[in-house]
């Protein structure tokens, strides 16, 4: 005799079900295969403690009622009543948090004589029911995924969570067909209006619940899609004919049953082509055993929709729980009146009415369940931390996953998006349905800059209209389908218009007029905080958009409609998605902390990307000691990383338009140096740091006036009058004061540029720490020494062939481009000084707290321009340049640089061998030895900052700080060394993962 297919599949998911980690597993569960003998043990099982049970035992088995009870005295004891006395099969529980469930389901299992059938109403995961559960998106959300994997993952997730409750069957999926918008019932719950996407998603998610060790079970059959009645309130009518049945509503239940899955639940509805009695599906013999047992050949468990819904009534008031068991179900969900109904079918089997044949089968097929999944054995669930496990990085991962590939794009004319053109564009993000801050526009920020606007309820005050109007571009977020939103999509009336709409695409037909005039129009069926964040980045080009309606929407989209958008920027994930372990984001953090806390630095930002994916965006500690915190926005000065950043990228442009060579003459470049001892130094060589030019110039000796002190400037340790450290075994002279032949204590014609608080500069200024930089001695030697000053000739040659001055050339032909709208030079110009990190209290040659100027002092005192440094940025802004590198200078769809330029300076090797053109270079942090080679690029900066980018891993690493603040000499930062420490646990992270 063959087993049921139904038990065959258990058999081969408790196989699975042992590789599961965090699961709770069943001992002594082992792979079996198809034949009734091979699975004897749980024939046997299911024999021997059927044996031990009388008829009303046997009968309570096949009883699944629902308890809305808590986790206390009263629920317990209600509980112990139901499954100790009344020794029911199973239970649903009802709403409550997840240590409630955990509770109540491990109290059950204590006093339970047999395993219990622990059941989930679980369309969208556990947090249908669980309260503090993750909610993932609704079914008609992801009705829009073209990818059947992620659904069949989904599927182990919510297995995973169903797990750790203690909960083994969950009542999903619903394979309903949703074809008629009317429904008041299905609507969201279904995957959509098309038989075969609903039938690939659902056998996709419940080949996943299965393999994770829960039972699916597919729902309504023979199909509640095209009802306009509620079953919970009255009987819905499905009026199809039986072809019209075989083309629609029966595909996903026919396809689900070819995949062997376990569990079908009937409906309370009435389908006069199957039974023209008006008798419910879930009470109709003709329905349940001669459509679905014998036609369709289904021999898994049928459960009943709950039998205490108003559809579940008998025509004659018999009793309903005999009803089904006539009709042919296994499990009665949810009895009215479990005692009476328990008794009503002893009854209805002593008088003949049912046969005890039939109750037995039932039974066993539960029986036999219970063992094969595993309950017998099984560690019942822990309540201890089970919101934290339900709410895991996995879970957090899917949800996001799911929200992505949920995202239609169902108009996009001329390309609109993903959206171009970021520099200096005026755009609005306007939120109809919610405030203007929310997740929406925060990632939107993340990409350019915006104003935010946000409207829960209309009209719109017109003067905010006429404000948004005056935005290049609009990009909306619609959350509601209310007329008012309609409204206000006609009165926005920019150049460009980019719609988003997330919401249930069954109920937004109202919107489509509204929409006719928007370029772009993106459709997601839900909105919560993971939808919110795949739209954004939808609109930008930080994922790929694939998803297609699953619905139609009159006057919007077909059913089907969408087309592809490539991803052309950084998007945001988490590390699991690009193959890093999950724990990355807390050794980053705590490394972060651990900073603040010993006085390393006051705060930082950390960026982690990889695969174009940011995994780690986070921000730590304040400003400055005491001040205010630490922000994605925080602008912070990177020193010498401006050498790789804005005058390597403002070369790279400049190379790439054939300005100069790299082995020229720096003199043809630069007219100063002819006929001196550089003029025959390269670009190449400045950018390799092999020119033997000195490190830097003693800018104090240039910019001190000799008239203002005796004595000499400094000394090597500290003595009466020379009380100002400057550095190790520096001391400067208390009496020294600024020139002011060549700076002013106000802004004047010659001196309008603010070098610092209450100084400033100009032409001369700068003029004449240049001409320090041209007579500068050279050494004999061209080996390697690092040298700010080649930096400083770089930039002059750049200004000199571009004939643009080099802030404004790396902003307009780099920055502007990336969309990094936070980087740039002189920041109190363009930036509120409240968002800029402070960096040292420079006692001797500024005396104040440098904020918002630039903390190096070639740099400051050469107008705060310099090739050396002068650049303030942030993580993710540095982080974009980093990508576009990575990208082969291709970013947001634009090409910045030619691929070949960004491989001649990042591959190109100086004579030793660790350095490239103007990058520095580093190993693997996990290697001992050189073998691995310098394939990692990026620079470091004296604030306490650095970017590394590693082509082979795809990686992309920055930190910012401030470690300066308030002193360059505190040495917490070298001790804690948070920047090795995190390349460290990158690296690490990736080796953990694979």
């Amino acid at each position: 005799m063959k087993i049921p297919g139904f038990i065959r599949y258990m058999a081969l998911a408790c196989a699975c079900i042992v590789a599961i980690p965090g699961i709770n597993r069943a001992t002594g569960v082992t792979p079996s295969s198809s034949d009734f003998e091979e699975a004897g043990e749980s024939a046997r099982w299911a024999d021997s403690v059927m044996a031990s049970m009388s008829l009303r035992d046997r009968v309570a088995q096949l009883m699944v009622p629902r308890l809305d009870i808590a986790y206390n005295a009263a629920g317990q004891s209600q509980l112990r009543n139901v499954v100790a006395q009344q020794k029911v099969g199973g239970i649903l529980l009802g709403k409550g948090k997840a240590s409630d469930y955990a509770g109540l389901i491990d109290f059950a299992g204590s006093v339970a004589a047999v395993p219990l059938m622990v059941t989930l109403d679980g369309e969208w995961g556990p947090a249908m029911r669980v309260t503090d559960a993750p909610r993932f998106p609704y079914n008609i959300c992801l009705g829009a995924i073209a990818d059947d994997n992620l659904l069949y993952d989904y599927g182990r997730e919510v297995a995973r969570q169903c797990r750790e409750l203690g909960i083994g069957v969950d009542f999903a999926p619903v394979l309903d067909v949703n074809s008629n918008p009317r429904n008041p019932v299905i609507g969201y719950r279904s995957f959509g209006e098309d038989p075969e996407r609903v039938s690939r998603l659902g056998v996709a998610f419940s080949r996943g619940l299965a393999d994770g060790g829960v039972m699916p079970v597919g729902k309504h059959f023979p199909g509640h899609g095209d009802t306009d009645t509620d079953s919970h309130h009255a009987l819905p009518v499905l009026n199809r004919t039986a072809q019209q049945l075989e083309q629609t509503e029966l595909v996903p239940f026919r396809d689900y049953i070819a995949a062997g899955m376990p569990g079908i639940m009937t409906g309370h509805l009435t389908v006069p082509a199957l039974d023209p009695t008006g008798t419910p599906a879930s009470l109709s013999p003709a329905i349940t055993t001669g459509l679905l047992k014998k036609r369709m050949k289904f021999n898994g468990i049928v459960f009943t929709d709950a039998l205490a819904m108003k559809g579940a009534k008998t025509s004659d008031e018999a009793n309903n729980c005999v009803a089904a068991l006539k009709a042919g179900a296994d499990v009665l969900l949810q009895p009215r009146s479990l005692v009476s109904d328990i008794q009503a079918v002893v009854a209805a089997v002593k008088s003949g009415e049912i046969s005890e044949k039939q109750v037995n089968n039932s039974c066993r097929k539960i029986l036999v369940w219970k063992h094969r999944s595993g309950l017998v054995n099984s560690a019942r669930p822990k309540v201890a931390g089970i919101a934290s496990r339900l709410n895991s990085d996995a879970a957090k991962d899917m949800i996001e996953r799911l929200a992505e590939a949920s995202m239609v794009c169902v108009r996009n004319d001329g390309g609109l998006i993903p959206v171009g053109a970021l520099s200096d564009r005026k755009i609005a993000v306007v939120t109809l349905g919610a405030a203007a801050e929310n997740t929406f526009s925060e990632y939107c920020r993340k990409y350019a800059r915006i104003t935010a606007y946000g409207f829960t309820t209309g009209p719109i005050p017109a003067a905010k209209i006429a404000e948004i109007n005056k935005s290049d571009l609009a990009i909306v977020l619609v959350t509601t389908s209310s007329s008012w939103a309609a409204a206000a999509l006609k009165q926005i009336d920019t150049r460009s218009k980019v719609a988003v709409v997330l919401a249930n695409p069954i109920k937004i037909s109202g919107l489509s007029a509204a929409l006719g005039s928007y370029g772009a129009v993106l459709v997601g069926g839900d909105d919560i905080k993971a939808m919110r964040k795949a739209a954004a980045q939808a609109v930008f080009g930080g994922i790929d958009v694939t998803g297609r309606m699953p619905v139609a929407v009159p006057g919007l989209a077909p059913l089907g409609a969408g087309s592809d958008i490539v991803c052309t920027r950084l998007g945001y994930a988490s590390p699991q998605a690009v193959g890093l372990d999950p724990d990355l984001t807390r050794r980053i953090d705590s490394i972060a902390r651990a900073g603040v806390a010993s006085g390393a630095y006051p705060g930082c930002q950390v960026v982690v990307a990889r695969r174009g994916r940011v995994v780690v965006d986070a921000a730590y500690g304040k400003l400055e000691r005491g001040g205010a915190d630490v922000t994605g926005e925080t602008l912070y000065d990177v020193a010498s990383m401006t050498k790789a950043t804005a005058t390597v990228a403002g070369l790279m442009k400049a190379y790439d338009e054939g300005l100069f060579r790299l082995d020229d003459p720096i003199s043809q470049y630069i007219p100063e140096l002819t006929d001196t001892e550089k003029s025959d130094l390269t670009p190449s060589q400045l950018l390799y740091h092999e020119s033997g030019m000195p490190a830097i110039i003693n800018v104090s000796k240039v910019m001190m006036d000799p008239a203002s002190y005796t004595g000499p400037l400094t000394k090597g340790r500290q003595t009466a009058g020379y009380g100002i450290r400057i550095a190790s075994r520096v001391y400067g002279n208390s009496s020294a004061r600024m020139r002011r032949d060549i700076t002013s204590l106000s802004a004047t014609k010659d001196n309008p540029i603010e070098i610092a608080s209450g100084i400033y500069g100009g032409t001369t200024l700068r003029d004449t720490i240049m001409s320090r930089i041209y007579q500068a001695p050279l050494r004999a030697s061209k080996s390697f020494r690092y040298s700010c000053l080649n930096f400083c000739l770089l930039m002059e040659m750049e200004e000199n062939v571009t004939g643009t001055d080099h802030a404004r050339w790396v902003r307009s032909e780099i920055f502007g481009p990336l969309g990094a709208w936070h980087t740039g030079f002189r920041p109190r110009e363009y930036y509120s000084l409240s968002k800029i990190a402070p960096t040292e209290n420079d006692a001797f040659l500024r005396r104040q707290t440098v904020r918002g100027y630039v903390h190096d002092e070639i740099a400051a005192f050469s107008g705060g321009v310099q090739g050396n440094a002068g650049l303030f940025s942030t993580a993710s802004d540095v982080a974009k340049y980093s990508q576009m590198l990575l990208n082969g200078g291709v970013y947001g769809g634009e090409r910045l640089l030619s691929a070949a330029t960004v491989r001649e300076f990042t591959d190109s090797r100086s004579q030793g061998g660790k350095r490239a053109l103007g990058f520095d270079l580093m190993g693997n942090p996990l290697s001992k030895d050189d073998t691995d080679g310098y394939s990692i690029f990026g620079h470091t900066g004296f604030t306490g900052t650095c970017f590394w980018i590693d082509p082979e891993n795809e990686l992309i690493f920055v930190f910012l700080s401030n470690r300066v603040n308030p002193s360059r000499h505190n040495r917490a930062f070298t001790r804690l060394n948070p920047r090795g420490l995190m390349m460290k646990a990158i690296y690490e992270s990736i080796k953990g993962a694979s």
